[in-house]
């Protein structure tokens, strides 16, 4: 079986695009024995860029109300689409496989089965991630979501979060949608569980790009709150450019930056904060799924986190960490590291962490049960 891959970047060279994703779902596709083509969409053509260029006008004229563009604005995805047929590949695949972006398929006249896989819905989205949106903007967005949902052959989704938005928001069949998380974006070879937690310097980590978003003032107020009750707690934060200024006088905050992944030196240094991290701390408000919880239970690193969009499918409380109710704070992130210290349940997390990796979070896992979903697949046709 040919699988046609359909994204925009090189998933064979590209490891930084959608957080490296592109790059581990097309291998692990690869690894479950499946042969894969990339079959890219065009987003610079006359067409696409004549739409996107209205898409600003008409924002400026909604009073600069956003107006989502790419696969969500329905010209431009047939404009992606239109590039698409015009790649030899296309003709040469079984199946069209598309890592986000299933809406392209809605302009494909084809009978080939499309699996499409994603992290959310637009219906998900809206005044989750997306805010100011037009109302208008949304409804084409969710219009497109939902057709293009019920023209897939098979939905597949990184957590029960968004299947659940798939089956009630999109009424896309439930026998068709299944939930597949997604793994780690470093390489296997790279991960190795560390030693739980015994004393002495508790290195904490704090992974992310956007420091509102993923809560980075609740982390600082945990780890002050953590060393107030005397715990020698270092706050290790990769993914921000630049701290708020007032991080600059805690000497126990670590800044170690942004860094690039398709970098060597920067990857190396990532591994090295995991390898040397006992817990990962992230408050984040708003998640889809989150890879670097998979990762941090790969070297069997307890998390602590909010249970919102798909974190709960990644971290689960009393396993390999807790997902902490929303509208809780610093006081409780603090009370329930403690409280897992002091009852050596840092230990068992630890052990959980490793076993949910091995059973859910990796790509080797990932791949088998890909396998049997094509499999499955096959049943029904």
């Amino acid at each position: 079986m040919v699988i046609g891959y359909v994204c925009e970047t090189d998933p064979f060279k590209d490891r930084y695009a959608w957080s490296g994703l592109l790059f581990k779902i097309r291998e692990s596709i690869e690894k479950a024995g499946f042969q894969v083509v990339w079959i890219p969409f065009d987003m610079n053509t006359k067409f696409v860029r004549m739409f996107e260029k209205l898409r600003w006008k008409v924002y400026n004229i909604c009073g600069k109300k956003l107006i989502l563009g790419g696969v969500h604005f329905l010209p431009v995805a047939y404009g992606y689409a239109k590039s698409i047929r015009k790649n030899e590949l296309f003709n040469k695949c079984d199946v069209l496989f598309f890592p986000r972006g299933g809406q392209i398929g809605l302009f494909l006249r084809t009978k080939k089965p499309i699996l499409y896989y994603s992290d959310a819905t637009a219906y998900l989205m809206n005044n989750y991630y997306w805010k100011k949106c037009h109302p208008l903007s949304v409804k084409m967005a969710c219009l497109l979501e939902r057709k293009a949902s019920q023209k897939a052959f098979l939905n597949i989704r990184a957590s029960q979060w968004a299947i659940n938005s798939v089956i009630e928001d999109c009424r896309s069949n439930p026998s068709r949608c299944v939930v597949l998380e997604f793994g780690a974006c470093i390489d296997e070879s790279d991960i190795h569980p560390n030693i739980p937690y015994k004393g002495g310097v508790l290195q904490i980590l704090f992974s992310g790009v956007e420091w509102e978003r993923k809560g980075g003032d609740v982390a600082v107020q945990t780890v002050q709150l953590l060393r107030g009750r005397g715990y020698d707690a270092i706050l290790n934060i990769v993914g921000i450019k630049e701290l708020p200024e007032y991080c600059q006088q805690y000497s126990f905050v670590k800044n170690h930056g942004f860094l690039n992944k398709n970098n060597p030196e920067a990857y190396r240094r990532y591994i090295e904060l995991y390898k040397n991290s006992h817990i990962m701390l992230l408050p984040t408000q708003a998640e889809c799924a989150g890879i670097v919880f998979s990762e941090a239970a790969g070297f069997g690193i307890p998390t602590y986190t909010y249970a919102t969009g798909g974190t709960e499918n990644y971290v689960v409380s009393g396993v390999n960490g807790y997902a902490l109710s929303p509208n809780l704070g610093a006081e409780e992130f603090a009370d329930q590291i403690s409280k897992d210290i002091e009852s050596n349940n840092i230990s068992h997390l630890h052990q959980g962490a490793l076993r949910l990796y091995s059973e859910r979070l990796s790509w080797d896992a990932w791949s088998k049960r890909f396998m049997s979903i094509i499999d499955q697949m096959e049943l029904a046709k």
